[in-house]
């Protein structure tokens, strides 16, 4: 799933019209921004409709290619709410187009909006698989050029997201404890001059916001927060999963439909309990509505 941001660049000068290139307007050309699109609430979840976001935007200034190693010429943040429809956004800080001719602005967004040195967005804090990433590549604009412009955000990660359940042979008073990803890559910033996400080196992931208490029942219910991370090659991961009576290691999640994990998608990954086995099985949700997978362990 990706999401749209128009852009919509307004002038306030005369509208002059030419065969060629029209005369840059004698006055300031605002940058305004008019947003549709999916949003995710603050401060850490996956992208969901109805909340809002902060995004980065930032510029930069050139005759030709932009050189986004370079400082921004300018950069603030907007606030973006969910909407089936475009809906106009304030910029933070208001923003101009050059007035010099044949300079153009070209402009990025990201979330979240870390800090932005030589190109390279860097996220503070630890991260937890917690933290969504959103990124919308190149678009420019300039003082003459006022068509409505779109930054398009895609998710560059795979999120996952557990949920447990048990069949009657399986008892009632037995707890989810703990759930942890193998080999999982969190995201630590963005390069704007490749528009890849940088991330951290592979570890064990711990889910977090498992509930204490949280009895496994015969009804599935989701178990911790989702995660976030970089896609895996190919289509299985691993877990280590625990509960107040057992460890089960190495437990195996499968998809079917995907040679690897794919970024933008969000797997379900539900973990049965049956007797002394534990099986798992993986299906597509949320970002995209395609797709399953499943698997057992003994």
């Amino acid at each position: 799933m990706f999401l749209l941001a128009a852009v919509a660049l307004a002038g306030c000068s005369k509208n002059n019209e030419g065969p060629v290139t029209p005369p840059v307007p004698d006055g300031p050309v605002a940058v305004q921004l008019s947003a549709g699109l999916h949003t995710l609430p603050a401060p850490k979840a996956p992208v969901v409709s109805g909340t809002a976001f902060t995004a980065a935007v930032a510029g930069w200034e050139s005759a030709s290619a932009a050189d986004y190693s370079a400082a921004a010429a300018w950069s603030t943040t907007a606030q973006i709410k969910a909407s089936a429809s475009a809906a106009a956004i304030t910029l933070e800080q208001s923003q101009n187009y050059s007035q010099q001719s044949g300079v153009k602005t070209y402009m990025k967004a990201w979330y979240p909006t870390g800090t932005l040195v030589g190109g390279n967005v860097t996220f503070g804090g630890t991260q937890d698989g917690t933290t969504d990433v959103l990124l919308a590549g190149e678009v420019s604009g300039s003082a003459t050029d006022k068509d409505v412009k779109t930054l398009t955000f895609n998710h560059p990660l795979t999120q996952l997201k557990f949920k447990v359940d048990a069949d009657d042979s399986f008892g009632s008073a037995t707890e989810i404890t703990g759930i942890s990803v193998h080999d999982a890559q969190l995201p630590s910033g963005i390069s704007l001059t490749t528009d890849a996400v940088t991330y951290g080196g592979a570890a064990n992931l711990a889910v977090p916001g498992i509930a204490a208490g949280q009895t496994i029942t015969t009804a599935a219910a989701a178990a911790g927060d989702p995660v976030m991370m970089k896609p895996f090659t190919g289509n299985r991961i691993t877990l280590t999963v625990t509960t107040s009576g057992a460890t089960y290691a190495n437990v195996k999640a499968t998809i079917d439909d995907d040679t690897d994990f794919i970024a933008g998608k969000a797997y379900t990954i539900t973990l049965h309990f049956s007797g002394a086995d534990l099986q798992v099985q993986a299906q597509v949700t949320e970002w995209v509505d395609s797709g399953t997978g499943e698997g057992n362990v003994q």
